[in-house]
């Protein structure tokens, strides 16, 4: 395999994906460059192959790009670079990610009850995106009221027929609605109030779907709760799975390893990284 460079733009440190991606490579002995900056320019993008870009920096560097596909356009988050046609151009891979976990391993979800999404990044704001082109036709965003506003702005104008509520954390043992499906987006070790909160699961109806994306920590708390509560749990690896395969099917690596080779490495990456993180 020729000499692979991977960029990765985040500001508080490199991304799991980019660890992963580094871990990968010496596992196989492929040599691939990892490299991480803080900020995003197109000097930093010189002589990568593709680039991971931290979702919280797509209102920096959207403005900036021409040409979006729709799904970037939609939702206005960008989470990856890749070369088509001798440029960059932006891709939204954890909208698809999120969608083929839900498609595949949530078969019987019931788009005609309502879904929550918890917390307040780019990545809250995809995830609702997913569930409304399920056709979930209410979503609940849960988190700061004052944060949330401009995400539903943004949701509402490009999810025509789609109800979007925020609800505030302090309200959420209030709620008696039955929703089918629960996404959590947010680290809940910051906050262990919302934690004890969301664990009751009044707002959701039995055998609904509870999905985590933060991989870390590797004990968590909330699915073992909604384990406890009935619910069906989908781990956030599952996403991360999804997210390395579909990256790598855009790079055409996909003959060079297989999901079963994905998901072992990937269980044995978080194992191993689970105490620095």
């Amino acid at each position: 395999m020729n000499t692979l460079k991977f960029v990765d733009i985040r500001p508080e440190g490199p991304s799991v994906f980019a660890k992963y991606l580094d871990f990968l490579s010496r596992q196989k002995s492929w040599g691939w460059v990892v490299e991480h900056h803080a900020t995003f320019s197109a000097e930093v993008m010189e002589g990568a192959t593709a680039v991971k870009i931290a979702p919280s920096l797509s209102d920096e560097i959207l403005p900036q790009l021409r040409v979006l596909p729709t799904q970037v356009r939609t939702s206005q988050v960008l989470d990856s670079f890749f070369q088509d046609e001798g440029g960059w151009y932006p891709r939204l891979i954890l909208h698809e990610a999120i969608r083929s976990v839900l498609v595949q391993e949530a078969r019987d979800l019931d788009i005609r009850a309502p879904g929550f999404v918890v917390g307040e990044s780019k990545e809250a704001r995809v995830a609702a995106g997913v569930l409304a082109e399920m056709g979930v036709s209410e979503i609940f965003l849960v988190g700061d009221p004052a944060v949330l506003e401009p995400q539903k702005h943004v949701l509402s104008r490009q999810q025509l027929g789609i109800r979007f509520n925020i609800l505030n954390p302090d309200d959420l043992t209030l709620q008696a609605v039955s929703a089918g499906v629960m996404i959590n987006t947010m680290d809940l070790r910051q906050n262990k109030s919302l934690l004890t909160d969301l664990s009751y699961f009044n707002f959701m109806k039995r055998a609904g779907y509870a999905l985590d994306l933060n991989l870390f920590p590797l004990e968590n708390l909330l699915l073992e709760e909604a384990e406890r509560a009935d619910l069906k749990v989908l781990p956030p690896v599952l996403v991360a799975e999804t997210f390395t395969r579909l990256w790598f099917q855009r790079l055409k690596l996909s003959d060079d390893i297989s999901n079963d080779e994905i998901r072992a490495t990937w269980n044995t990456f978080l194992k191993e990284n689970s105490s620095s993180v």
